[in-house]
């Protein structure tokens, strides 16, 4: 019983929860200027509003780098344990 709980059975289990953690990094790393503005917390969000305030264009794009990256590393990440959780998605060779 064990071995097909923690062979088959978890490893199909975690699969969709693995895809929606990466597409709620998304939202969580978008949503940290208005969590930011609410509670006065000095972040990225707030350094993201001040800046385009100012019209530093340099910062505004460092902070938007900083932010892509971040989404990206969490999708490749998740697709990687996607990959190695599910063999049926790796690709062979033809």
């Amino acid at each position: 019983n064990r071995r097909v709980l923690w062979r088959y059975a978890a490893r199909n289990a975690v699969l969709p929860q693995i895809q929606s953690f990466a597409l709620a990094i998304g939202f969580i790393v978008s949503g940290t200027i208005v969590m930011e503005m609410v509670f006065s917390y000095p972040g990225i969000g707030l350094l993201l509003l001040n800046a385009t305030n100012a019209k530093d264009y340099a910062l505004m794009q460092g902070i938007f780098l900083v932010l892509v990256l971040a989404v990206l590393i969490a999708n490749i990440v998740a697709d990687i344990a996607y990959a190695i959780l599910d063999p049926r998605t790796r690709q062979t060779e033809a």
